[in-house]
């Protein structure tokens, strides 16, 4: 008699070999959606962070700028989107006159920040008022002699610097001690980007007393929203659209720097925006 022992079987069947593949095509189609999902998720966040590294590329050069203005005659012409002011970039005090102009000494500043602005003027305090008068036509600046100040008991702070500025300060109104600062004629403007074209770009225009201008693209791409209002004297906390007809009352500036990302996002239509707004009200002020 033939024993016929049961042998145990081996692999799969056709159908269970169809129903995993059905269920592996399930879940590969699940993980493939999920992976896509998450993939548009970072590229917008990726989108969203470099619109906020435009507002705040800007910020400290702007802020930096904006905070040293003298209020009565620091903006000489305003719009919403461009501005053109004389930026302070050293301070220090009159010591006498000397050699057809007026010798000064100069607390210490950063030596690129002295090094690389552009000279356009200088601007003294007047006695009668209080009020910073600007001396820009021909006005001119050349290394002094420290003796000039030693001689009227004036000691250059250590780091500081002794200039010779022409034409003289006037005699009858400042005198010895007299605070003086040399500055800067800057132009800032919102307007088309070389670096992403179709966009706005912020620009930094310094314009030198021969009419020559040197201009650099500072950060870009800002939505259109981009723009400045306007804090005025008496005029509250809330600042205008537009600049006042008188300049000399303008006391702050809101900044609206309204970044947007230089591309769309896969899965939306538009670049991601980043509103930003901040405000800078001006220093040396006397109202």
């Amino acid at each position: 008699m033939t024993n016929h022992r049961k042998q145990s079987r081996r692999g799969f069947t056709l159908i269970e070999l169809l129903v995993g593949i059905v269920i592996f095509a399930i879940i590969g189609a699940l993980f493939t959606k999920l992976l896509t999902v998450q993939g548009k998720f970072f590229d917008r966040q990726g989108m969203g962070n470099a619109a906020r590294n435009v507002s705040r590329a800007s910020l400290n050069r702007v802020v930096s700028d904006f905070r040293m203005i003298e209020a009565t005659g620091g903006v000489i012409a305003a719009s919403p989107t461009s501005l053109t002011l004389r930026i302070p970039f050293a301070i220090g005090v009159v010591c006498k006159g000397v050699n057809g102009g007026t010798a000064l000494s100069l607390l210490p500043v950063d030596s690129t920040t002295y090094v690389n602005a552009s000279y356009y003027g200088y601007a003294w305090r007047g006695f009668q008022n209080g009020a910073y008068r600007y001396v820009e036509s021909g006005s001119s600046r050349e290394t002094g002699n420290p003796a000039d100040c030693a001689s009227v008991l004036i000691t250059t702070v250590t780091g500081g610097k002794n200039v010779l500025v022409k034409p003289p300060v006037p005699p009858d109104s400042a005198g010895l001690g007299t605070p003086v600062f040399l500055y800067s004629r800057i132009r800032y403007d919102f307007k088309a980007s070389t670096a992403v074209p179709g966009k706005l770009g912020l620009w930094r225009t310094s314009i030198l007393p021969n009419g020559n201008e040197s201009t650099e693209e500072l950060v870009a791409p800002f939505d259109n929203t981009a723009h400045w209002a306007f804090f005025t004297l008496n005029g509250g906390a809330t600042a205008q659209a537009n600049p006042p007809a008188t300049l000399s009352n303008i006391r702050g500036l809101e900044l609206h720097l309204d970044g947007m990302s230089e591309t769309i996002a896969p899965g939306q239509v538009t670049n991601e925006k980043a509103p930003f707004t901040t405000a800078v009200y001006f220093k040396n002020r006397i109202n």
